[in-house]
């Protein structure tokens, strides 16, 4: 009769067990001393009139949907440092050819490292949720606990957890050495946001009107990025994509590893053909770096940042031959380096000239849907996201009219012409018909283009968005509260409907009055109020001298 064979290994399995069981334990107690026994020590911090209830409870809510606290930094940790010694062997080199001569495949052998790094991972989560389950059941955490949350969180340990351990898997296929393989990781991760925040940090020096500030781009997406931005909201298409990824990842590790050499080991790069990548990626991280860096002390030196692109360059591509070839004579690359500066001067020659036509671009107004003009490009970028809170004084407008999107078009070649960097900070996005976008960041001088903005800011477009109250009633407004700092007296809150249909209308016959002078106008504010709508939505006003029929009815209704 045929025997029967079995990717599992016992004795491998059980020999990483007994090496690395201290991991777990350690693993074991930092869950349950920063969740549960923390979570327990709460009680203490009740109020006798149970007042903050409310905010443990959202404390601790938080903390097991992945949203703030320790639980973030365990799975961005502890599976890569399991991940690495659990297939530490390979970066030994005596280590590594004897575990080869084992009479096992090299599957096998990767399977099952696999196997010991999944069970020196999930038993400390299990162990966690136990505890947790205990005081669920005995404890008055039942009031802050649920099934739902619970398991919520090991689904999340377990997928994030798992996702970076095969990462950390892949990567050490291509390194001899685990330092170097942990780095790498995370650089795997964060360099996307480095590297395009980089390129954007030079730009906006480079490139007049260069816009920086954004929430969106891929790399805001990647899976530690997300882990840390402290607001986890996974879809289930994302729960798929990254099951799918870590199944890639260990798929592309076993074939990394069948075809690596047991001799590599020790080695920063494994393959040759990677080694020029790694060269000059670490090159192009250092010229970003260092460009960054002049820009920042010389306050936007071109000529100072290009002085720095070049010797950063050359730093880093001297640190990482030294490095990748294990020697200091590294004067015979030189070459590499030549090829490199002249790619770079053609790029910044390309950059200064404009090449692309960027910097000049103004859209014609028959092409463009509509724009923003204001100094929140998230609000811009989120205005569709039913879940985006914006600042309570954010009065915002997309414009639509023809006129002012011609007008706003003439303001944005006007701007290219004086390039002034005086002013307010302001974005203008054209959203184009064929649904392009376009976004420029300018300082804006109110002064400087008065001519401009003065038909944009007295169109009743421009007044209905940065003034809500000239389209609500009464009835949609909850309560205001007048703040009047000249005076020392607590603020006063107004909620009968007659009094707000009465202040209304005095302050729409100011704002509608208003020209561009009074618009623009930075004058003291005498009152500030507070506008709370039945949605609880508060928008906030500056009333100053230009106010007067607001101003009046106050006095004469302040008693």
């Amino acid at each position: 009769m045929k025997s029967k064979t079995s990717l599992f290994k016992k004795g491998i399995i059980l020999s990483d067990l007994k090496r690395y069981w201290w991991v777990s334990v350690i693993f074991s107690l930092g869950l349950i001393l920063t969740m549960p026994l923390a979570h327990y020590m709460q009680k203490f911090n009740i109020n006798s009139d149970n007042s903050n209830i409310r905010f443990i409870k959202e404390f601790i809510a938080r903390e097991l949907n992945f949203h703030s606290g320790v639980s973030l930094l365990f799975p961005a940790v502890i599976p890569i440092i399991i991940a690495v010694l659990a297939y530490r062997y390979i970066q030994k080199g005596r280590q590594a050819s004897l575990y080869h001569s084992l009479p096992v495949t090299r599957a096998e052998l990767y399977f099952n490292s696999f196997v010991s790094a999944l069970i020196l991972y999930i038993m400390p989560l299990l162990i966690n949720i136990f505890v947790m389950g205990l005081l669920n059941s005995f404890s008055f955490l039942s009031d802050f606990y649920t099934t739902e949350l619970i398991f919520k969180w090991l689904g999340l340990s377990l997928l994030y957890g798992i996702l970076f351990m095969s990462m950390t898997i892949f990567v050490g296929m291509f390194t001899g050495s685990s330092v170097a393989q942990i780095v790498f990781v995370y650089i795997l991760n964060l360099l996307p946001l480095f590297f395009f925040e980089s390129i954007k940090a030079n730009l906006s020096s480079l490139l007049y009107g260069f816009a920086t500030y954004s929430n969106t781009g891929f790399y805001r997406k990647l899976p530690m990025t997300m882990l840390f931005s402290n607001s986890i909201e996974l879809t289930p298409r994302m729960v798929v994509g990254y099951i799918v990824l870590s199944v890639l990842l260990l798929a592309g590790g076993l074939v990394a590893f069948k075809l690596r050499r047991p001799e590599t080991a020790g080695d920063i790069i494994t393959f040759k053909p990677i080694r020029p990548v790694f060269i000059y990626g670490v090159t192009v991280c250092a010229t970003l770096v260092g460009g960054a860096y002049f820009l920042g002390i010389s306050r936007a030196s071109v000529s100072f940042a290009i002085f720095g692109y070049f010797v950063c360059a050359l730093i880093g591509y001297v640190v990482v031959q030294m490095v990748t070839n294990k020697t200091f004579k590294v004067l015979s690359t030189y070459k590499g380096y030549l090829g490199y500066a002249l790619v770079l001067i053609i790029m910044l020659l390309g950059i200064r000239f404009d090449i692309f036509g960027y910097v000049n671009k103004v859209p014609a107004a028959d092409e463009v849907a509509n724009v923003y003009m204001g100094y929140n490009i998230y609000w811009w970028e989120n205005k569709d996201n039913e879940n985006y809170v914006g600042p309570s004084n954010d009065n915002t407008t997309i414009y639509k009219e023809t006129a002012n999107i011609k007008n706003i078009t003439e303001l944005h070649k006007m701007i290219l012409e004086n390039r002034s960097k005086e002013g307010s900070s302001t974005y203008i996005a054209y959203t184009l018909k064929n649904g392009k976008k376009i976004v420029r960041y300018y300082d804006l001088d109110t002064n400087l283009y008065a001519s401009a903005l003065g038909p944009i800011y007295e169109s009743k477009e421009y007044k209905d968005g940065r003034f809500p109250v000239l389209h609500q009633e009464a009835d949609d407004i909850k309560y205001i509260q007048v703040h009047d700092y000249s005076k020392n007296k607590q603020p006063i809150v107004i909620s009968d409907k007659e009094k707000l249909k009465n202040f209304i209308t005095e302050i729409r016959k100011d704002i509608n009055g208003f020209n561009y002078e009074q618009l623009a106008s930075p004058a003291e504010d005498k009152l500030w109020i507070e506008i709370s709508d039945n949605k609880d939505r508060i928008i906030s006003y500056g009333v100053n001298s230009n106010y007067i029929n607001t101003l009046n009815w106050f006095s004469n209704n302040n008693n």
